[in-house]
């Protein structure tokens, strides 16, 4: 938990709200909180209201910020899980 709020702080000092290229292309946003990353790459869930709320995200440390197409935590988790479970088999096949 420590290691999220470390992440958090480090992006929101850098982070400049005023700076118009963040309207266009954000870096970081106020509602994200880390959930992931390394070396400044980090993933984040999407706190904020509106439409990509619980969204995961991607922002890495020297683009802009994107979003990964997963509507929540639990949506890629599942993704992953299942893929885990029928790791080699061709489509169609039993397990």
């Amino acid at each position: 938990m420590s290691e999220i709020i470390e992440v958090r702080e480090m992006r929101m000092e850098i982070w400049e709200s005023d700076d118009p290229d963040q309207a266009e292309s954000p870096w970081w946003g106020t509602n994200w909180v880390p959930i992931s990353g390394s070396d400044g790459d980090d993933h984040f869930i999407d706190a904020g209201e509106g439409m990509w709320q619980n969204h995961l995200g991607d922002a890495v440390h020297d683009d802009q910020a994107c979003f990964l197409g997963w509507p929540s935590l639990g949506s890629w988790l599942h993704e992953v899980a299942e893929a885990m479970e029928h790791q080699g088999q061709s489509p169609g096949s039993a397990r």
